[in-house]
């Protein structure tokens, strides 16, 4: 009797358990058939950064090629070839002073169109050139841009005629913002932009120019062959051409001091007044011996070398602003800049780097005592 018992428990169960089983799959709802799966489609590629770069490069050329032209002369050596840009719509233009400095039967060609040129201003310090043609019509001309806003790596754009060539991009980006040239114990008049930029002959007095096709400076030199370049800032450009315009000529100012560096800065600058002489600017102004500069003009000064670079852009008989330390307290100073006692500025730099167009000796010059 157990056993049956057992025996019938046991169906029982499997029977409770069957019909179990049976309802739960009966009250389960009916599966949708699975929607056919969808393909993917690849996804539009980005640009390339190099693509974006090009198509800049080449929307500067289509902008403002029509502002940079050819440039023919003749000198001692022979024929010369070079390129400049317009900066008024009135034919004035800037090219490098190699090309357009001391050279004869100057000829612009801008499209199919020839011109004679008449040199305005040339500049053997800081190697440019002024020119004017007159056209027909107003012509093409850049803008102005500030090379104060360049920092490493800032890309740049250089249009000109390489040798016999046509109108020619190229790119590239700044390497160092240098008033030294690269040979020891020579310097640039005004501190240079120098550019990881391949050039050749014949784009000496090309325009470089920002991502925006304003004109940033104007090539001078080739830099270790055709790997680089040197150009002017264009504010240096702008010191010659307010010059010019103001005095009819390039009128470079003197203060009279000596600067060097110091062991024991002051408000972060290193550039001590060592020596100068007691008729001079400077001194009637107010700065001494031992004074530190903070700021001349519209630069500010950390060392020597930015003295260098500031003492470019002081005019003779133009107000300038100095700003000093002296024993660590701040103090503003009013200078008269007069002209140089002998005539001309002292020479700190016999030789520079190869001038774009022809082999040429340039002198940079220093506000020295």
């Amino acid at each position: 009797m157990k056993r049956r018992r057992f025996a019938f428990s046991t169906a029982a169960i499997a029977v409770v358990a069957f019909t179990s089983l049976t309802h739960s799959h009966a009250a389960e709802p009916a599966r949708k058939k699975p929607a056919p799966a969808r393909v993917a489609q690849p996804a539009k590629a980005a640009p390339l950064q190099a693509d974006v770069l090009a198509r800049e490069v080449r929307e500067i050329t289509s902008k403002t090629g029509d502002a940079v032209c050819r440039i023919e002369a003749d000198d001692e050596h022979g024929r010369l070839r070079g390129t400049g840009f317009f900066i008024d719509a009135d034919g004035t233009l800037l090219t490098t002073y190699s090309v357009g400095g001391t050279s004869q039967d100057i000829t612009v060609t801008v499209g199919e169109q020839r011109y004679p040129a008449t040199r305005v201003i040339a500049d053997e310090r800081v190697g440019i050139a002024v020119l004017k043609i007159v056209a027909e019509r107003p012509v093409r001309f850049l803008k102005f841009g500030k090379s104060a806003d360049l920092a490493l790596a800032s890309a740049v754009v250089t249009l000109g005629y390489p040798l016999d060539l046509p109108l020619s991009p190229s790119f590239g980006l700044v390497a160092g913002l240098d008033i030294r040239t690269g040979v020891e114990g020579r310097f640039f008049a005004a501190r240079h932009i120098r550019a990881n930029l391949p050039v050749q002959g014949g784009q000496g007095g090309s325009p470089v120019m920002n991502l925006r096709g304003e004109a940033i400076g104007v090539l001078i030199s080739m830099v270790d062959g055709n790997s680089g370049i040197f150009a002017l800032p264009i504010e240096a450009a702008e010191k010659i051409l307010h010059d010019f315009r103001t005095h009819g000529r390039v009128r470079q100012g003197w203060v009279g001091v000596e600067v060097r560096p110091t062991n024991t800065p002051e408000h972060g600058s290193s550039a001590r007044v060592q020596t100068m002489r007691e008729d001079c600017p400077a001194f009637v102004a107010g700065v001494r011996p031992g004074d530190v500069l903070l700021q001349v003009g519209a630069w500010k000064i950390t060392n020597a070398e930015d003295v260098m670079n500031a003492a470019f852009f002081v005019t003779a008989t133009e107000p300038l602003a100095v700003r000093v330390s002296r024993g660590g307290k701040e103090t503003k100073l009013t200078v008269m800049p007069l002209d140089p006692p002998n005539g001309t500025m002292p020479s700190i730099q016999k030789q520079a780097p190869t001038i774009l167009g022809s082999s040429d000796e340039r002198k940079e010059l220093n506000l020295g005592p």
